[in-house]
């Protein structure tokens, strides 16, 4: 008889377990990070592509994803990018699984504070999940598809919008937070109403629903 692999263990979900989507195409360190998290009590499944998670991601409602950058189909750095784009998706905290340390910019581009290097410690992985799952919580109530229309139809008939250093534009649902670190260090500001003296449209860059292609501009020196 022919051995059959080995299938990772599920757990039903239910309102007081934080659900986990865990992205790894290596079948052994998914299963490996898997059972981490069931033995921590939380609910999880898996993707083993970027396609797949992101099929996965836009059906479920997941207090954290824990990603992988490096696979086929889509990898990591394409998931992060067109999850970003979607105004429910963007607000899940990703823990990014990584062999190799991130450069300041990589963090900026995966737009996450939470990374798990390769070879992990099992007994601090559950940590910084925790710390995700925090995060979301306390981000409570999600973003529904009425709540993200509305707030879409607010930036265009009412712009709060601000920048960073960097020439992000963003409103109020995607920008951090005053009390955050990035908002300091990113040197985060409201753009001026005469910002762009009318040659220039500002449009926050993470609203799906507006049509108008985002047009930048040099924010000025500071």
């Amino acid at each position: 008889m022919i051995p059959q692999p080995a299938v990772a263990r599920t757990s039903p979900p239910t309102p007081d377990r934080p659900r986990l989507l865990v992205v790894e195409d290596n079948d052994t360190t998914r299963h490996l990070l898997t059972e981490i998290f069931l033995r921590g009590g939380y609910h999880v499944d898996q993707a083993s592509d970027g396609l797949s998670a992101l099929k996965r991601a836009t059906a479920v409602r997941y207090d954290a994803i824990v990603l992988d950058l490096v696979m086929p189909h889509l990898d990591g750095w394409q998931f992060r990018q067109t999850v970003l784009q979607h105004p429910e998706l963007a607000n899940i905290p990703t823990v990014i699984v990584t062999v190799r340390p991130l450069r300041e910019e990589d963090r900026y581009a995966l737009r996450t504070d939470y990374v798990i290097r390769k070879p992990f410690d099992a007994e601090g992985v559950p940590t910084v999940v925790k710390r995700a799952c925090q995060r979301r919580r306390a981000d409570e109530p999600l973003v529904t598809d009425a709540v993200a229309a509305l707030s879409a139809a607010r930036v265009e008939a009412s712009p709060t919008l601000v920048w960073s250093k960097r020439g992000e534009v963003a409103c109020s649902l995607h920008a951090p937070r005053g009390t955050d670190e990035r908002w300091a260090e990113e040197k985060w500001a409201l753009i001026p109403p005469m910002a762009g003296k009318g040659r220039i449209t500002y449009q926050c860059q993470h609203c799906a629903s507006l049509k108008t292609p985002i047009q930048r501009g040099s924010r000025p020196k500071s």
